[in-house]
């Protein structure tokens, strides 16, 4: 750690303890001066719920104080290791996928999976990729169940477990296992990372490139938190687990829903020490809608509360103070459905009837909450470290608040209703609009609110300016997070394409008859998945025909045919430029396959890399050293085809993924050494234009299969009109993407 990252953290936990002892100071002064007698109920509510956020936000700098940073150790050799994908409804589409991921990974294994919907078409999928097929006969405990089940037909030494939508790397097992070194590591988890960031869980700035994700903050600092003291926990998927350490448990934890956290909690009050390696290592797909959404939040509240009351970490034996401290943290966090319910009914009552949960609101209150609010807030956008993003979690808090409060009245029902119901994925079936009514009804309470207490005062009704100012404001703020969330997930309420279309830059040859003249053209697909893809062609596309196609891929080529449906054309020079989905109509298993290996291993990881996840917070900002910028020309998005040569008389296509008048950004097959001489030839409709560089810089694109890089060119070869006519050519391509 460098000494400004030092002189950061310093300051960051220095602000810590100043709003944990301005909060205290704060709550005292609540509770001791400003109760209304006459509304002791109203009080007692705000201030338990303004308590509840003290809490968890000291357990929340407790958790983070530290986050470990931990150094890949190098693989074990000679284990065992059985990989299973417990599955229940899943699509045959969804697990295939998975399936060819597991198969392709490097370390020697076993995959299998643990069918509890006992389905015929899964087995045969499961002959037909070599992996092993479980169905048990009982279907008790859910998932936990399952899985014990398989536990008890393997003989491995090491578990992993992935859920039915999360493909793994190929270097998954060799990047975790190497912890196991120390006998005392019962589990590896890794993060869940999702690549359909089009989904409900996140926001995304494209130009900034920058996604957000409800469960970042988790994942990115949470765990490593947790890992620092000793206490980050399975999540059910994504994982690599000890065989020795389940066995002293009995197995995965039943009892709960969440029976990942109550296994955690069992483990480590078994002694067993637990490793969060933070690097995503396997790829899901993240709630698309809103309904599996507020599914899969309904069942972690609910698992949540199970935990609580049947095994609470305070009072299992075996766990540090420090473990302890981190598991209430989880496990209270639901209990926020009811705060911010208190928070959002609170404006509404005191303009309707002028009520107050304080004697009086005065100067003097805003004298003492506006310090406290607004060092708190600092204070925990500083300790996120970039991962938080208070206005974001505070919109998801107004769309899953009801949520919460309705997993902890599900503990009550019958067992058949809160049973494990597993998260719906895929899934085109539009969600029911009364999931946003408590959202709506938070919103027009808040306006009506604000209205009926406007009326009064303006017809002498009501003298209080000062009071429905402020509470109007407030009524303002949780009307804004109800409509924002409201706006965003009408958006979700279905999903209207099957598969998320990952954005990629791939060389593609499309061919097709005009008047008995067979047309060839090669293109770039500028986003891919398993049954389409989006072409951007220097001509002139026709639409509504089939074609046929070859995707060339870095090591294979795809063969196929399909549909082409005319979309965007725009004219450039003398040159027509196009954007035109292609879909799917015929390829052969093999090819679908090694397209579904590619997307997960290359393409998934190549598009997620250009994205940040971390935004710079102010001490950062403020105390990172200022570099010195190197001029450099404006580069202009090109998506061109080109044809790369380097010497070795074996030429390849590649793909100019920007240009500038002095050089450029081309995604090769090729591997280039830095100051090496390249050639290359860009493809603009039926034209070649030569160039000739050297390599200024390169980025490898990590993949076990498909070997690519990014080489920076500077020009030294290259006719001045043809870098103007493709930068024309390339601005006209960014305009129709």
């Amino acid at each position: 750690m460098s000494s400004t990252e030092r002189k950061t953290e310093l300051l960051r936990r220095i602000l810590a303890c100043v709003a944990i002892a301005v909060t205290i100071y704060y709550l005292f002064w609540r509770v001791t001066e400003t109760f209304n007698p006459n509304a002791l109920l109203f009080s007692w509510s705000l201030w338990i719920a303004e308590l509840f956020g003290f809490i968890t936000t000291a357990l929340f700098y407790f958790t983070v104080w530290r986050p470990l940073k931990r150094t890949t150790p190098p693989p074990l050799e000679g284990r065992t290791v059985d990989v299973f994908i417990p599955t229940k409804s899943e699509p045959v589409d969804v697990l295939r996928k998975t399936l060819l991921a597991c198969n392709e990974m490097i370390y020697p294994h076993r995959t299998v999976v643990l069918d509890d919907g006992e389905r015929d078409e899964i087995e045969e999928l499961c002959k037909e990729l070599g992996c092993a097929y479980i169905a048990r006969p009982m279907h008790d405990n859910a998932k936990a169940g399952n899985i014990n089940y398989g536990l008890r037909r393997s003989k491995a030494e090491f578990v992993a477990i992935f859920d039915a939508d999360h493909a793994p790397q190929p270097h998954f097992i060799d990047r975790l296992i190497g912890y196991f070194k120390d006998d005392h590591v019962g589990f590896v988890q890794s993060p869940q990372a999702f690549y359909n960031i089009d989904s409900f869980m996140h926001r995304v700035d494209h130009k900034k490139r920058y996604v957000w994700g409800e469960q970042g903050l988790f994942y990115d600092l949470i765990q490593p938190g947790r890992d620092r003291w000793n206490a980050a926990y399975f999540v059910g998927s994504c994982a690599l687990l000890r065989r020795k350490a389940l066995d002293d448990i009995d197995g995965i934890a039943t009892g709960s829903i969440t029976e990942d956290m109550m296994t955690s909690i069992r483990l480590q009050s078994e002694g067993w020490s637990s490793v969060y390696h933070n690097e995503p290592l396997a790829y899901g797909i993240a709630a698309e809608t809103i309904l599996p959404f507020h599914i899969q939040r309904r069942r972690w509240g609910l698992g949540g509360w199970q935990v609580f009351f049947k095994a609470n970490p305070i009072f299992v034996r075996g766990l540090t103070l420090s473990q302890r401290l981190c598991y209430l943290a989880s496990l209270i966090y639901p209990i926020e459905g009811f705060q911010k319910l208190i928070f959002y009914i609170t404006p509404p009552i005191a303009l309707f009837t002028g009520i107050l949960p304080m004697r009086a609101l005065d100067i003097n209150y805003l004298l003492h909450f506006v310090p406290y609010y607004t060092i708190s807030l600092f204070a925990f956008n500083e300790m996120g470290r970039g991962f938080g993003g208070n206005l974001m979690l505070e919109q998801f808090s107004m769309g899953k608040f009801i949520t919460y409060v309705q997993s902890f009245f599900s503990l009550f029902l019958p067992k058949r209703a809160k049973s494990f119901k597993v998260t719906p994925k895929g899934d085109r079936s539009p969600a029911p609009y009364a999931l946003l009514a408590p959202q709506m009804i938070v919103f027009a309470a808040s306006i009506a609110a604000i209205i009926f207490a406007l009326t009064l005062l303006i017809f002498g009704r009501r003298s209080d300016e000062f009071i429905i100012a402020v509470n109007s404001l407030w009524a303002l703020y949780n009307s804004g997070l109800a409509l924002a969330i409201f706006l965003y997930a009408k958006k979700k309420i279905v999903q209207r394409r099957e598969c998320f279309r990952i954005p990629d830059m791939v060389p593609v040859v499309y061919y097709y008859r005009e008047k008995d003249q067979e047309i060839r053209r090669i293109s770039v697909a500028e986003d891919l998945t398993r049954k389409g893809l989006s072409l951007l062609s220097v001509d002139r596309v026709p639409g509504n025909r089939e074609v046929e196609m070859k995707i060339d891929l870095p090591g294979e080529t795809i063969l196929l045919e399909g549909h082409l449906v005319q979309g965007k054309n725009a004219a450039v020079n003398s040159h027509t430029v196009s954007r035109v989905g292609f879909s799917f109509t015929g390829i052969s298993d093999k090819d679908r396959d090694t397209l579904l290996n590619y997307l997960n291993d290359s393409a998934v990881r190549k598009f997620l890399a250009e994205y940040s996840t971390q935004y710079l917070t102010y001490f950062v900002k403020r105390f990172m050293k200022q570099r010195k910028r190197v001029g450099r020309a404006e580069r202009t998005g090109a998506y061109l085809p080109a044809v790369i040569s380097n010497g070795d008389g074996k030429p390849s296509y590649g793909v100019i993924r920007n240009i500038s008048t002095s050089g450029l950004l081309i995604l090769s097959r090729h591997s280039h050494e830095l100051d090496s001489r390249v050639k290359l030839q860009a493809v603009i409709g039926q034209e070649l234009l030569p160039l000739e560089g050297e390599v200024a810089r390169v980025k490898l694109c990590e993949s076990n299969n498909f070997s690519e890089m990014f080489a920076g060119i500077r020009l030294t070869k290259a006719d001045p009109e043809d870098l103007l006519h493709m930068i024309r050519v390339g601005k006209r391509i960014e305009s129709i993407r």
